[in-house]
């Protein structure tokens, strides 16, 4: 019979801190909202892009939100992502 490797389970990947994840949401937060004010109100840029005023404030204070709505509020406000993060 053969001997399997054994190797070192390493991790792929540094987990981020819930801290660190929080610091983080909460600088796109505060972005979209300075490059949302810089554009129109926030009644207006919901009713344009489909997504309630509520969901917007809660995005703008830093709240999670899925990949595909974080693209919506880009191209509602017409920045490419990697423009967007050239400014976190």
């Amino acid at each position: 019979m053969r001997k399997r490797r054994t190797s070192a389970k390493r991790p792929v990947a540094q987990e981020l801190s819930a801290a660190e994840t929080e610091k983080m949401l909460n600088k796109i937060g505060k972005l979209l909202k300075n490059k949302r004010q810089a554009r129109t109100t926030l009644e207006s840029f919901s009713y344009e892009i489909n997504i309630s005023r509520s969901a917007m404030t809660r995005y703008e204070a830093g709240g999670d939100m899925y990949l595909s709505t974080f693209l919506k509020l880009l191209h509602g406000l017409d920045i490419k992502p990697e423009d967007f993060f050239k400014d976190i």
